[in-house]
Protein backbone atom coordinates (compact mmCIF):
# COMPACT_ATOMS: atom_id res chain seq x y z
CA UNK A 1 0.00 0.00 0.00
CA UNK A 2 1.61 3.76 -0.80
CA UNK A 3 2.20 6.00 1.95
CA UNK A 4 -0.18 8.47 0.88
CA UNK A 5 -2.76 5.80 1.47
CA UNK A 6 -1.98 4.37 4.57
CA UNK A 7 -1.78 8.44 5.96
CA UNK A 8 -5.22 7.89 6.46
CA UNK A 9 -5.41 4.46 8.33
CA UNK A 10 -5.63 3.99 11.90
CA UNK A 11 -2.95 2.40 13.61
CA UNK A 12 -2.84 -1.08 12.91
CA UNK A 13 -1.40 -4.51 15.08
CA UNK A 14 0.39 -6.32 11.95
CA UNK A 15 0.66 -10.17 11.99
CA UNK A 16 3.26 -11.09 9.58
CA UNK A 17 5.83 -14.18 8.38
CA UNK A 18 9.17 -12.82 8.58
CA UNK A 19 12.37 -14.52 6.26
CA UNK A 20 12.86 -16.85 8.85
CA UNK A 21 9.82 -18.67 9.13
CA UNK A 22 8.64 -16.97 12.37
CA UNK A 23 5.50 -15.37 13.41
CA UNK A 24 5.54 -12.29 14.35
CA UNK A 25 3.43 -8.81 15.17
CA UNK A 26 4.08 -5.29 14.89
CA UNK A 27 2.07 -1.82 16.21
CA UNK A 28 2.01 0.50 13.14
CA UNK A 29 1.20 4.10 13.12
CA UNK A 30 -0.89 5.95 10.67
CA UNK A 31 1.97 7.33 9.42
CA UNK A 32 3.36 3.29 8.56
CA UNK A 33 6.08 3.63 11.73
CA UNK A 34 6.38 0.82 13.68
CA UNK A 35 5.83 2.24 17.00
CA UNK A 36 6.20 -1.46 18.94
CA UNK A 37 6.72 -4.74 18.20
CA UNK A 38 7.25 -8.55 20.18
CA UNK A 39 10.15 -8.88 20.11
CA UNK A 40 10.49 -12.07 19.36
CA UNK A 41 9.19 -14.97 16.58
CA UNK A 42 6.07 -17.51 17.62
CA UNK A 43 5.88 -20.50 15.31
CA UNK A 44 2.08 -20.12 14.44
CA UNK A 45 0.44 -17.53 12.72
CA UNK A 46 -2.35 -17.86 15.87
CA UNK A 47 0.59 -17.47 18.61
CA UNK A 48 1.38 -14.01 17.52
CA UNK A 49 -1.92 -13.15 16.74
CA UNK A 50 -2.63 -14.03 20.06
CA UNK A 51 0.57 -12.00 21.34
CA UNK A 52 -0.57 -9.03 19.90
CA UNK A 53 -4.27 -9.81 20.70
CA UNK A 54 -3.10 -9.73 24.51
CA UNK A 55 -1.49 -6.58 24.18
CA UNK A 56 -4.12 -4.40 22.26
CA UNK A 57 -6.30 -5.59 25.58
CA UNK A 58 -3.95 -5.00 28.53
CA UNK A 59 -2.06 -1.63 26.93
CA UNK A 60 -4.80 0.60 27.82
CA UNK A 61 -4.88 0.32 31.36
CA UNK A 62 -0.73 -0.69 31.78
CA UNK A 63 1.27 1.08 34.60
CA UNK A 64 3.57 3.17 33.37
CA UNK A 65 7.21 2.31 35.36
CA UNK A 66 9.22 4.36 35.43
CA UNK A 67 12.60 3.40 37.26
CA UNK A 68 15.56 5.97 38.48
CA UNK A 69 17.56 2.99 39.83
CA UNK A 70 15.95 0.19 39.92
CA UNK A 71 12.51 -1.29 40.95
CA UNK A 72 10.53 -4.54 42.34
CA UNK A 73 8.28 -6.06 39.94
CA UNK A 74 5.21 -8.37 41.12
CA UNK A 75 3.83 -10.44 39.10
CA UNK A 76 1.44 -13.79 38.62
CA UNK A 77 3.56 -16.79 37.05
CA UNK A 78 1.36 -19.05 34.30
CA UNK A 79 1.54 -21.70 37.31
CA UNK A 80 -0.86 -18.78 39.26
CA UNK A 81 1.70 -18.32 41.86
CA UNK A 82 2.28 -14.60 43.06
CA UNK A 83 6.26 -13.56 42.78
CA UNK A 84 8.79 -10.64 42.50
CA UNK A 85 11.82 -9.87 40.83
CA UNK A 86 14.06 -6.83 41.04
CA UNK A 87 14.77 -5.17 37.52
CA UNK A 88 17.87 -2.65 36.90
CA UNK A 89 17.22 0.92 35.52
CA UNK A 90 18.31 -0.90 32.36
CA UNK A 91 15.78 -3.63 32.27
CA UNK A 92 18.09 -6.57 33.74
CA UNK A 93 16.75 -9.08 36.16
CA UNK A 94 19.09 -8.43 39.15
CA UNK A 95 17.38 -10.41 41.37
CA UNK A 96 14.79 -13.16 41.66
CA UNK A 97 12.92 -13.87 44.83
CA UNK A 98 12.92 -17.70 43.78
CA UNK A 99 9.78 -18.38 45.60
CA UNK A 100 6.27 -18.59 44.25
CA UNK A 101 3.09 -17.31 46.82
CA UNK A 102 -0.80 -17.94 46.47
CA UNK A 103 -1.57 -13.82 46.29
CA UNK A 104 -0.08 -11.16 46.00
CA UNK A 105 0.12 -9.84 49.39
CA UNK A 106 1.70 -12.65 50.24
CA UNK A 107 4.83 -11.18 47.30
CA UNK A 108 4.55 -7.89 48.11
CA UNK A 109 5.14 -8.47 51.64
CA UNK A 110 8.42 -10.52 50.84
CA UNK A 111 9.61 -7.16 49.05
CA UNK A 112 8.82 -5.52 51.99
CA UNK A 113 11.24 -7.78 54.13
CA UNK A 114 14.02 -7.71 51.32
CA UNK A 115 14.20 -3.74 51.08
CA UNK A 116 13.87 -3.99 55.23
CA UNK A 117 16.79 -6.45 55.88
CA UNK A 118 19.07 -5.69 52.93
CA UNK A 119 20.78 -2.50 53.43
CA UNK A 120 22.15 -3.35 56.55
CA UNK A 121 23.53 -7.24 55.57
CA UNK A 122 26.79 -8.10 54.98
CA UNK A 123 28.29 -9.47 52.01
CA UNK A 124 30.04 -12.75 52.78
CA UNK A 125 32.39 -15.08 50.52
CA UNK A 126 32.66 -18.57 51.50
CA UNK A 127 35.60 -20.77 51.44
CA UNK A 128 35.82 -23.26 48.94
CA UNK A 129 38.96 -25.56 48.50
CA UNK A 130 40.11 -23.89 45.35
CA UNK A 131 41.95 -20.89 47.18
CA UNK A 132 41.17 -17.55 46.21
Amino acid sequence: MPVAERRHMAPTFQVFEDAAGEWRWRFVAANGEIIADGGEGYVSKRNAREAAERVRAAAPDADVLDVDDAAFEVYEDRAGEWRWRLRHRNGEIVADGGEGYASRRGAREAVGRVKQRADGAAVETEADDGGA
